[in-house]
This record gives structure tokens, sequence and C-alpha cells, in this order.
């Protein structure tokens, strides 16, 4: 495979403001990483530090970080998105983290506009973000913040934090890390415990482009079903708030799951995952239409784009 070419300043941290230290894993997916770096180096807000941390041992991109000052290249054997996140989270020394994955893209006023939030007094700040599968673009929102005393709870319910356009104090993750023992939803885990103990804030724009694969473990959807009800338990042993919602929690999983799977195609487990779900006292409005469409002859596809979007108009 050629090498790619990389268009990168020479130093990074060229502006004024606040460090922040931008950590990216990669394995095997080194083919979409150009266009990621390029959009951090793209940034209105230029003071920036890189940290690649590589799985693949790829050479061009440990060559570019030594021209790069301020691009930090690490190398470590593979042990999961977790484990390289947090070797990333080791080595930043920025006031300020943010993530990026090879295969997603930030816009260029998506640090300016964040770190706005952040000196209003937010300590993680997120954004909505634009969903891109099958060359396909659509928006999609992020969880609003109503209660900030309660929205890891909502967080937990509902989702909505895109992982490629959060950004956080560098100070909310010496206690708090990704949990190495996840092999997906680490993310989710992490978010819910740094909501829980900071002050989160939302700017209700999209701020980066995810990109859904096929093939990568979030397509997993049994283990990713699976390890949520990890999750959940988890998460309830350690917040006394987190405990009294379990069960409702659980059902919403079940309900996610018999999405996930419609979205796919299996129709049938859709409709058993789903039942499940509201015969366990799941009433969410969104379940019961789910489970209405997963009964009809045909049209699923455009049936559950036509719900997600009549959901996204209304959020």
């Amino acid at each position: 495979m050629a090498e790619p070419e990389v268009s990168l300043p020479d130093p990074l941290q060229q502006g004024d403001g606040p460090l922040v230290s931008v950590v990216v894993p990669t394995y095997d997916d080194s083919e979409y990483l150009s266009p990621a770096l390029e959009s951090i180096a793209a940034q209105t807000h230029g003071n920036i530090e890189l940290v690649v941390v590589d799985s693949s041992g790829v050479p061009w991109l440990r060559d570019l970080a030594t021209c790069v000052d301020g691009f930090t290249y690490l190398f470590q054997e593979p042990q999961g998105l977790a484990a390289a996140r947090n070797r990333g989270l080791d080595a930043a020394t920025g006031e300020l983290v943010a993530f990026l994955d090879a295969d997603d893209r930030w816009l260029p006023e998506k640090l300016e506009r964040q770190l706005a939030a952040i000196t209003a007094g937010a300590d993680v700040v997120y954004s909505d973000v634009y969903l891109v599968e099958d060359e396909e673009k659509r928006r999609q929102s992020a969880l609003p913040v109503e209660n900030p005393e309660t929205h890891h709870i909502d967080f937990l319910y509902e989702g909505g934090v895109p992982m490629p356009t959060v950004l956080a104090r560098r100070e909310c993750f010496r206690a708090e890390r990704f949990d190495e023992h996840l092999p997906v939803a680490e993310d989710r885990h992490l978010w819910a415990r740094l909501f829980a103990r900071y002050r989160p804030a939302r700017v209700a724009a999209p701020l980066a482009c995810y990109t859904r694969r096929e093939g990568s473990l979030s397509s997993d959807l049994e283990l990713m079903y699976e390890t949520e009800l990890r999750v959940i338990a988890n998460l309830a042993d350690r917040l006394p708030a987190v405990a009294a919602h379990r069960d409702a929690l659980e059902r919403k999983a079940q309900y996610k799951y018999g999405k996930r799977l419609l979205r796919a195609g299996n129709h049938r487990n859709a409709r058993r995952e789903l039942r499940r779900a509201v015969a366990a006292g799941e009433r969410d409005p969104r379940a019961l239409a789910l489970l209405v469409l997963a009964h009809a002859p045909t049209g699923h596809a455009r049936l559950l784009e036509l719900l997600e979007w009549l959901q996204e108009y209304r959020r």
C-alpha cells in the first residue's frame, strides 16, 4: 500500500489559548487516517497536541511524527480501544483532552466552539454530529442537558453523546478511565461516570462526522447488547442513583437491541426482543411504535428511517 499524503503544519502548537491533547487510536485502519489527522490540524483553535496510539506498527505514521512538533507517536501491542485511549491519556499534557478515531472527522470550528462552553464553566462538552453510513450523511442531534445533576441518568436512558465530539478537562481523567475489560461501549461507561461527577454541556450544532462501518465491533449486535447489560450492572454497583433505575435501563437496552436487529433486517428476532421489552414493562412510545413496525409485512427499513426522522425532528 502506498504511503498516504498527509499535510500537517509544523509545529501543531501555533495558536493561543489552552493546549488541547487529541488522542487518536489506530489499529488496522490507517488507510482512513489521513483526513482525520488533517481535520485536527485544520482547527480554528491552533494550540493542539496530537497523540496517536498505533497498534499496527505503521511506518509512515511513525516517520510523520518525527517531522511534526507536537505530534507524539506511541506504539502499543493490540489490547483494545480502551487500552489505547488510556495510553493516550497517560501521554497527554494538554489542559483539555479530545478524542478522534481514524475514520471520523472534525469540522474546523469544533474545538473553538466547545472551548467557549469550557470557559463558561463546563467540564465535559459534546455536540451534535453528522452520521456517515453507506456514503450517506445525515445530522444526528446529541442529548440536551436539561438537568446537570441527573444528566448521567438521562444519558443512560437516551445515549446521544458521539465519541468524536467529546472534549473534557484533563483533570476529569485522573480518577476515571476507560474500562479495559469492556470489548465495546467503553465510551458509554466512561461518559456516564464523568457526567455523574462533572458538569456537562452540549453544543447544539454538528461539529464532527462519525462513520458507521460494517465489520466494526459496534456492528456485533449481540456483543453490544450483552456488554450494555454489563455496563448497567457495573454502574448500578458504583452509583446509587443508577441502581434505582437498573430494571428500567435493562428494559431500555432490550428495546435498543430490538431496534438494532430491525435495522439489520433480522425481523423475527427484532419482534421477539421488542415483545419481551414491552412485556417486561417498557412503555416508551418508541418501543411500542417499533413493535408495530416490526410486524409490518414489508418496508421495515423505510418505516424505521421515517420514525428516526420524526424523533430527530422533535429533538
